[in-house]
């Protein structure tokens, strides 16, 4: 599949805090992402990992702080504008567009990277392409479920085109969620635990993504419990604990950081 050239991008997170009430979920965390790289985002349950990607997302406003792509600011943006910007992000669980087939999900991303619309949609919105079907569109909707054939053969789910989304594995859910997000041509993607839940050839398909995604050029930021893997995968790891930014830097720097081992790794990487 041919890529186009993307100029390259730094999403800067500047002092960001989030507090709900009593509980501070972020404290003043600072770091930058930048194009071609992938940035782990590591910390125990409860450390403000899924609240950071809610606040660049647009999911959530700050209490203080601010969240720019180069020189432009996303606090204050809606969701959809932010992920218009080119932010893209999957979730824990994965979102699946049911009654469509694997081929026609990936159709969906790819029409709202065409139209500029944002990405995933909101619930409330048409999922399928208007003109799909249609004779009048029979020849553009060819050159879309081509362009989706492709991404699904780069993602190895080249047999799963025609299959209905209920009937995959989690799995396989997770491989359709990320060759979507790829879909629409991102200049930032969101992964929040990409490797839950899956087996190791599966996990092994998904790092294979990841790394062909820095490669394109795009700035990947991974919230993953998988240490081994984060590390194995990451440029550069940023560790949050209770909020605050415990460590930042080299995947070897941070695995052998005390304050690290003792708020998180533990014995697991032994």
């Amino acid at each position: 599949m041919t890529v186009e050239t993307r100029a390259p991008v730094t999403l800067n997170v500047r002092g960001v805090s989030m507090r709900f009430g009593g509980v501070q979920a972020l404290e003043d965390v600072s770091f930058e992402a930048r194009s071609g790289e992938v940035l782990g985002i590591m910390g125990p349950n409860g450390a403000g990992k899924t609240t950071l990607f809610n606040v660049i997302s647009g999911l959530q406003y700050p209490t203080t702080g601010s969240v720019l792509l180069d020189d432009v600011l996303l606090t204050g943006r809606s969701v959809d504008r932010v992920a218009a910007l080119g932010v893209t992000r999957t979730f824990q669980t994965p979102i699946m567009f049911w009654g469509l087939s694997v081929q026609e999900s990936v159709c969906v991303a790819l029409t709202a990277r065409e139209f500029g619309r944002a990405y995933p949609p909101r619930p409330d919105r048409a999922l399928v392409p208007s003109g799909l079907g249609l004779p009048a569109r029979r020849r553009d909707d060819a050159a879309l479920r081509a362009r989706a054939d492709a991404l699904l053969e780069r993602a190895g789910m080249t047999h799963m085109g025609r299959r209905p989304t209920e009937s995959l594995a989690f799995g396989e859910e997770r491989l359709l969620e990320l060759t979507r997000a790829l879909a629409v041509d991102p200049r930032v993607l969101l992964l929040d635990e990409p490797l839950s839940g899956l087996n190791p050839d599966e996990i092994a398909e998904v790092l294979r993504l990841i790394a062909g995604a820095r490669a394109d050029g795009i700035a990947v930021l991974l919230v993953e419990h998988a240490v081994g893997e984060l590390l194995s995968i990451a440029d550069r790891v940023v560790v949050l604990d209770y909020g605050r930014t415990i460590a930042e830097g080299a995947p070897a720097e941070v695995a052998a950081n005390p304050a690290v081992i003792d708020a998180y790794i533990g014995d697991e990487l032994e």
